[in-house]
This record gives structure tokens, sequence and C-alpha cells, in this order.
């Protein structure tokens, strides 16, 4: 096996990176300004903007593939839209906000926040949350010092990036998905030593408001941007479950809570990860499971026909809720992130391997027309009873 090309404190560095980075639905500028720099900074990649602002990530004079391998992550995590504020007679100023994204309401009052304006960052407590029952919209009230301007987005008020190398456990305000952002640029960055002789077409996609409804991802599909034979991998930071646990590897998402995804490509990444475990499974950590605590993009890819499957991380404090409900940092094991990193670097490996002019035989197939040949003879010979 060829030695990898995965660097654990390059990784890490990209995800600091790209982790401290702010953002929410429809307000992903600061992440999309990194993935520019991160581009800009290596000659031997391009980057492409859609009409929507999604980017497209592509290897630099490498020949398209009709059915290129495809990692897609969203730039977005749930946060705070201010709509106005107005100043308060005992002081200070009450901001009227809307919240985008999956948080109970519960996990709402007290809770502290951030605004990020023209002029800086402006910090907030939450007062009262309630849902809109016509519109379906959390409608929240916030107190602040300052005024907010309107149309400024907000996140909770948490550290943006922590590293605990004892307990190889990576804590931030926005994991999901900028974790799976960063997977996909630790991957890029180290692609051209991976497959030097750059035969692999492989693509990283990176989406808007995914915790709004899959808006980025539904126009690409929509919109055919990518070809209709590609091979799309969603990556997630997905809630952890006693049986999906952090720290025993990344996962290969055999579904969500709305879908079962691709059944070829999955047994494909599958079982590129069981080779690089090993005949006996030590060799690398990694899990296979049906993560069904949300839906992710390989659902809304696969209404509009395309094969997918899904990565994800096992996620700590989903969505910033904690235990009893409280706001809280979400985290991740740096060892999954560096183990999907290099089951990237696999697949790409594959990718590159020289076919023969031909398509690589299916080994489940083979092994079960291997199965009927053995046993026809024995059941033509035996009695039913």
């Amino acid at each position: 096996m060829a030695r990898s090309a995965i660097r654990r404190d390059t990784v890490l560095r990209l995800a600091r990176a790209t982790l401290s980075r702010p953002t929410a639905p429809y307000r992903e500028g600061e992440v999309i300004a990194w993935i520019r720099e991160f581009a800009d900074g290596r000659p031997h990649l391009c980057l492409r903007e859609d009409p929507d602002g999604n980017l497209e990530l592509r290897r630099a004079g490498v020949p398209t593939n009709r059915s290129p391998l495809v990692l897609a992550a969203h730039m977005d995590h749930p946060g705070f839209r201010a709509l106005r504020s107005r100043p308060r007679r005992a002081g200070g100023h009450r901001v009227d906000a809307l919240f985008l994204g999956g948080v109970p309401l519960s996990s709402f009052p007290g809770a502290r926040a951030r605004f990020h304006t023209p002029g800086g960052e402006i910090r907030a407590r939450v007062e009262r949350a309630r849902l809109d029952r016509k519109s379906g919209e959390k409608r929240i009230v916030l107190h602040t010092k300052e005024p907010v301007p309107g149309g400024s987005y907000g996140m909770w008020d948490l550290p943006r990036f922590h590293f605990d190398r004892a307990r190889d456990r990576i804590e931030a305000c926005a994991v999901d998905d900028l974790a799976g952002v960063a997977a996909i640029l630790a991957m890029f960055d180290a692609v051209d030593r991976i497959d030097p002789s750059r035969r692999a077409d492989v693509r990283g996609v990176f989406t808007r408001a995914e915790e709004v409804g899959f808006v980025g991802a539904l126009a690409i599909a929509a919109n055919r941007r990518l070809p209709a034979a590609a091979r799309i991998v969603a990556i997630e930071a997905s809630m952890a479950l006693p049986e999906a646990p952090q720290g025993a590897g990344p996962i290969v998402r055999v579904g969500d809570r709305t879908s079962v995804f691709d059944d070829a490509l999955t047994r494909a990444v599958s079982a590129v990860a069981q080779e690089l475990a090993g005949p006996r499974g030590t060799g690398f950590a990694w899990q296979r499971k049906l993560m069904d605590g949300g839906t992710c993009e390989s659902t809304a890819y696969q209404r509009f026909g395309y094969a997918c499957t899904g990565m994800c991380l096992p996620l700590g404090n989903y969505h910033n809720v904690g235990r009893g409900g409280r706001i809280a940092p979400e985290s991740i094991r740096l060892s999954d992130l560096v183990g999907m990193v290099r089951l990237f670097e696999a697949l790409v490996r594959e990718e590159a391997r020289p076919r023969g002019g031909g398509k690589r035989d299916d080994p489940l197939r083979q092994r079960l027309e291997a199965l009927h040949r053995r046993s026809r003879k024995e059941l033509a010979r035996s009695p039913f009873a």
C-alpha cells in the first residue's frame, strides 16, 4: 500500500482556518473568501462559482470524466438574521431577528449570541423565542448594548476554534459542516501527491444554505450543473449515536433519516475503506452506519437522479445543543477527521488506477455468481424433502 500523503498537522491547520470562519444560511461570504484564498494559492487547482454562489473546486489540466467523483459539503451553519433594532428607555437595544436552522426553542432563552456587522462584532443575549405558526419562522428577541443593522447575521457566542490535544478533540461554534469543507480542502491540498499521474477527475463542491432546505444543492441538481453520471459523496458532521461513536473513525453513511443511498456507490466506498483497514480490520478505523439523526444533501441530489452516497464525522452537541439543552460548542475527534481525509485519499488512488479499457468488475456480483455456480448442481440433484 502506498504511503499516505496526508499529514495530521496539515489537516489540523486547515481545520482551524476553516472552522474559525463565521457563517450562517445565505451569509457564507467568509467561508467563500477562504476557499478562494486556498485555491488561489495552489496553481494545480481551479475554482468556479455558479450563479447561486455555490463553488466547484477542480484539478487544473486534468482530463474530465463523464462520471467524476464529487465530494460535496455545505458552507453554512444555523444562525441569526437581524431584522431591526430599536433603543430601549432603560438602555440598550431590542433586536428582532429570525433564526435559520434546526435548534429547539427551549435552548434559546438566556443564550448568548454574536452579530457580525460592518462595524464589528456585537454581543447579544436572547430574551424570547417563539415559532410563528403561520410562516414557520423562528422569531427571536435579543438585547444588545449597540444597534444591530438589519440584515446582519449572527452566531452563538462560543469559541471559534479550540483543539484539546490530550483528548484529541476539536471544539468550535460551527463544526457542521465546516469540518466537511476542511476535509475536502485537506485532500485537495495533497491531491497531486496522491495522484501524480493526474488521472483522477475528482471535484469538490461547496454549497450554500443547506440548513434551511438544501438550497444550494437543489440549485446544482435542478440546473444539472454536474454531469448526469457524476458520483456524489455528500460529506457531513452528523449527530454521534451510541452505535456510531466519536473516535471510532469516519462513517460511510448508507442512508439518512429520509432515504437510503445508492447501493453500488456505497459498496464501492466501503470496499476502499475495508482495503485500508486490511484483512484483520485493524489498519484503519472506519464505520458503516445508517445515520438517521437528520437528512443530508445526498437525499436532495438523489431526487434529481444522481448516484449518491454519504460520509460523515460523528458530531458532539449537534447544532450546538449540549447537556440539558444548553447552547454549547460542537465537537469532533481529530483522528476521525484525519481518517476521513485518508479515505478521500484512497478513493482518489482508486480513481487513478488504470482500468485496462474496461469497467472494474463488481466484487459482490463475482462472489454471488461463484456461489450460484457451486450450488446449482446441488439444487438439481437434491430432493425437496
